[in-house]
């Protein structure tokens, strides 16, 4: 039995379209643009609000968050979904590459126009009323292997880090406006 909950879609560069749905991880293909579907391989993953994304390199790559140690992670796949890269060190990181262990919340990757992906993320705190106090939302950027073999967190554009300002600079300063010319 399959339970296919809050499913994520990619089209694969041979055509063929490939499903990943919460909360094992259930994986299936279609051949035929989505007339038809093979039926449903479980995972285990145990993840929820998952994202797919295809890769210039070729790389397909799931976000997810994870119910397993918590926080964002991302699975990488060199062929199509068949496999998958990733950690696998027991119940401290069960699958995929950390992002952001600190978090418990939603995410929506986005391809940038270098390759790179930008990832915005909801810390939603949990699904008490008092969680909302400190619920946030962030953003990071960053660069998948080529071999599908990790990643990388990179400065985001605009961020005081991707204008070369240290974090003292950045604390002391101006925030990072464009504006200030050579002491960025």
């Amino acid at each position: 039995d399959h339970d296919l909950h809050e499913p994520t879609l990619a089209e694969l560069p041979d055509g063929r379209l490939i499903m990943v749905s919460r909360r094992e991880g259930d994986m299936c293909w279609s051949e035929d643009g989505g007339e038809s579907w093979s039926p449903p391989e479980g995972t285990g993953w145990g993840l929820f609000d998952p994202h797919l994304l295809q890769l210039p390199n070729g790389v397909l790559a799931l976000f997810a968050g994870s119910y397993h140690g918590g926080g964002i992670r991302v699975l990488l796949s060199p062929d199509g979904g068949l496999t998958w890269h990733g950690p696998d060190s027991g119940a401290e990181e069960p699958y995929g590459y950390s992002v952001d262990r600190s978090v418990y919340g939603y995410c929506h990757p986005m391809l940038l126009e270098d390759g790179t992906v930008y990832l915005v993320y909801l810390h939603t705190g949990g699904h008490r009323t008092d969680d909302a106090r400190t619920e946030s939302l962030f953003g990071l950027r960053l660069r998948v292997h080529d071999d599908a073999g990790g990643i990388d967190i990179l400065p985001a554009p605009g961020s005081p880090a991707a204008m070369g300002l240290d974090g003292a600079d950045a604390e002391a300063g101006d925030g990072g406006d464009p504006e200030l010319g050579d002491r960025m």
